[in-house]
């Protein structure tokens, strides 16, 4: 007998999927749990089986995108050669990553200013690892800006939010530019990103620091 669709084995995943693209498109806040229940095709009753609460629903989307962010910087960040080399490597697989889980991306940024202190801390927690992976590679106060070192969290902070930027403003700036955004290659993006970045962990002199 086949399993109907709010019994079936796959019916957290479709949970999860659905919660994805409706938080992504209209707002942790503004989605209801019987909207998300309709969209994943399972009833409510499910939803309460397999996460308990919308929170955790958030905390488990949450973690699905900065376990993945994590294993590309420890993975990209270990390749051998110079710390310009390091983050060149970083922010190609991470522009990369990001356009592969682009709706997740869209949760895990887009829901920060609304989030209260339980979130907020869970986030925290991804975000100290992701600090203590860049030092390990590249080593604290990673730039220097008027001959101050930046906090790796504050470099962490800013290549993150830039490398984002695009799937963030994509639709905006597609209006406003006539479409050039979707014309610009994810390589060619990353490799706009790379040259920024490379620039701040270099002195003003044109010595690289070295590690």
């Amino acid at each position: 007998m086949r399993n109907s669709p709010n019994t079936s084995p796959d019916s957290r995943e479709r949970i999860l999927e659905a919660a994805v693209t409706l938080f992504a498109r209209k707002g942790f806040g503004s989605t209801g749990l019987r909207q998300l229940a309709e969209t994943a095709q399972v009833n409510l009753a499910m939803i309460n089986y397999f996460f308990g609460s919308k929170k955790t629903l958030l905390k488990e989307i949450l973690d699905i995108f900065f376990s993945g962010y994590l294993d590309v910087a420890q993975r990209e960040l270990a390749h051998p050669g110079s710390r310009e080399e390091k983050l060149k490597h970083f922010i190609y697989g991470a522009v990369q990553y990001f356009f592969n889980q682009r709706d997740y991306l869209l949760v895990t940024i887009a829901e920060l200013p609304r989030d209260d202190p339980e979130i907020i801390e869970h986030k925290a927690n991804w975000g100290r690892q992701l600090v203590e992976i860049v030092e390990r590679y590249l080593g604290q106060n990673i730039g220097k800006i008027n001959n101050n070192g930046i906090p790796t969290v504050v470099f962490c902070s800013m290549l993150t939010s830039t490398m984002a930027s695009r799937f963030l403003f994509e639709p905006v700036m597609d209006l406003i530019g006539s479409g050039e955004m979707g014309k610009i290659s994810m390589d060619n993006y990353a490799k706009t990103i790379s040259s920024l970045f490379i620039n701040i962990i270099t002195d003003a002199s044109g010595e690289k620091n070295e590690h």
